[in-house]
């Protein structure tokens, strides 16, 4: 983050749970709304809606991330 900050970050939030608030989800959000050029992704298949103070710097999907990455596997070859 240190080298990337002032360019487009991408930060991958995936199948994070709610019982990892203080040590993955706040600091990624922290970091997407500091960051000018910095974007969150979510992958949870319990939850799929995005912090609204984010705006448009966040989009949330609500799927099972182990079918979600096998159709992304098949989708490539």
């Amino acid at each position: 983050m240190r080298e990337r900050g002032n360019g487009r970050v991408l930060l991958l939030e995936l199948g994070v749970g709610e019982m990892a608030p203080g040590i993955i989800t706040l600091p990624f959000w922290s970091m997407t709304a500091k960051l000018p050029d910095a974007h969150l992704l979510s992958v949870n298949i319990s939850d799929g809606s995005a912090p609204l103070q984010l705006g448009s710097k966040a989009e949330a999907i609500q799927a099972d991330l182990g079918t979600l990455l096998s159709a992304a596997q098949v989708g490539g070859e």
